[in-house]
């Protein structure tokens, strides 16, 4: 026994060790939209048997197995942006997707114009998008999410697939295809959950007052998280969820609101509240913008649409922030064809970045230097412009690729650099 150490001594004896093997992996699905993926960017090391590194893998978009939150003010598109990132992370890897429509508003038509799926996504029996509208509440969701987890997990062996990478330790990454939950949206169901004209709720509680609203809100929302979090996690569900914003009053009438998030604006609150930020992966803000400059016209244009102010008001991944730090990307809507327009929105990007030179009339690609490096292409006639001049189209995207990994949270290899501070060693170093 002398000879073992601390850890192996705490492992061993009853079979059923504290300290196992650490088997979490990196991995991410990409969005569809540059812009989100690589704003959550982040960079894992790859190591051989004897922990050099080796490699490096990038992962972008969002993670897997994650809950993630999107939220804004009313007419941001979150809706469609959401369903655009739902569909583009199933199709792309093999998944499928749960839409539960709270809102009951939904027109599944437009969902299938948006994702642009194969017909038999929704048609098939069972669809790989399957839509489920009405009363939806919380135990319903961790029902669901229940049941996708034992099912998943009841086959896993024949669900995992080499994902065509390396883990940090160099071995294949084994995942099994993600299962996306859309929610759309929180604050539908927690308006459901606690009418205060249900008398589920009226029962033996009395008269209910606003802070009381939401001690048990909360409550209950941090107790579903806890419980479907970890099976997310285990079966590769990926949830993202809707929560809209509205105004966030004044708790004292002597000071003004208290500000809900660090990055957040402090006269807005997000339904869900804390318990959303703390459990979310990713807590990404969108705002509809309405300046002149960011409402385009078929006529001008050559489209309808309008520019959405992204924000990783939180990423576990990367920075997080707002456009005040630096971390705010303008996506163009594309209302003509139901989408986000990534070519135009790299335009907005490159173009804060010093990038291009020019105007809508006519853009042209600039290196590191300030150097030409493309012939001229236009806003109106982006797609036209491009598909008939590839050199100039390849140029571009070389140089929002080189903008965009500038985005990537880093990983420098830092192992064993760790020195613990101490007062009187610095001292007596010195």
């Amino acid at each position: 026994m002398k000879n073992l150490d601390l850890v192996s001594i705490i492992n061993g004896g009853d079979g059923k060790p504290v300290f196992r093997k650490n088997n979490f992996a990196d991995y991410s699905y990409r969005t569809g939209i540059p812009l989100i993926d690589y704003a959550n960017g982040y960079e894992v090391l790859i190591r051989n048997e004897n922990g050099e590194v080796v490699d490096k893998r990038l992962c972008l978009g969002i993670q897997a197995g994650t809950l993630n939150t999107i939220t804004g003010p009313t007419q941001s598109y979150k809706s469609t942006i959401g369903i655009i990132m739902c569909s583009n992370i199933a199709q792309g890897n093999e998944g499928n997707i749960l839409h539960l429509d709270a809102e009951g508003r939904l027109i599944v038509q437009r969902v299938q114009t948006l994702t642009k799926l194969p017909y038999d996504w929704f048609t098939g029996d069972p669809p790989r998008y399957a839509i489920q509208k009405g009363s939806i509440g919380f135990d319903g969701i961790e029902e669901q999410i229940t049941k996708i987890w034992m099912n998943k997990l009841k086959y896993r062996d024949l669900l995992l697939t080499d994902t065509g990478v390396k883990d940090g330790a160099n071995k294949p990454l084994m995942m099994m295809p993600p299962t996306v939950v859309f929610l759309d949206s929180l604050s539908s169901v927690l308006s459901k959950e606690y009418d205060i004209d249900n008398k589920k709720m009226m029962d033996g509680v009395g008269e209910l007052h606003n802070n009381t609203y939401g001690m048990i809100n909360a409550k209950t929302i941090r107790g579903m998280f806890q419980d479907i979090i970890p099976m997310m996690e285990e079966a590769n569900i990926i949830m993202i969820q809707i929560s809209h914003q509205n105004s966030n009053p004044a708790t004292s009438p002597m000071g003004g609101p208290k500000k809900q998030f660090q990055y957040g604006s402090v006269d807005v609150k997000v339904a869900g509240g804390k318990s959303v930020e703390y459990n979310s992966s990713l807590l990404a803000t969108f705002t509809g913008e309405s300046s002149a400059d960011s409402r385009y016209f078929m006529d001008t244009d050559g489209f309808e649409g309008n520019t959405v102010l992204f924000e990783p008001t939180k990423s576990s991944t990367n920075v997080s922030g707002n456009v005040k730090t630096g971390r705010g990307y303008r996506l163009v809507i594309d209302k003509t064809h139901g989408s986000v327009d990534n070519l135009r929105s790299l335009v907005l990007f490159l173009n804060e970045r010093g990038r291009l030179k020019g105007n809508k009339a006519g853009y042209k690609v600039l290196d590191k230097n300030g150097e030409t490096i493309s012939e001229r292409f236009t806003w109106r006639k982006i797609y036209e412009d491009f598909k008939n001049d590839p050199s100039t189209y390849k140029s571009f995207m070389l140089v929002a690729k080189e903008e965009l990994e500038t985005l990537i949270a880093p990983a420098p290899d830092v192992s064993g650099q760790n020195v613990v501070f101490d007062v009187d060693s610095v001292i007596n170093s010195l």
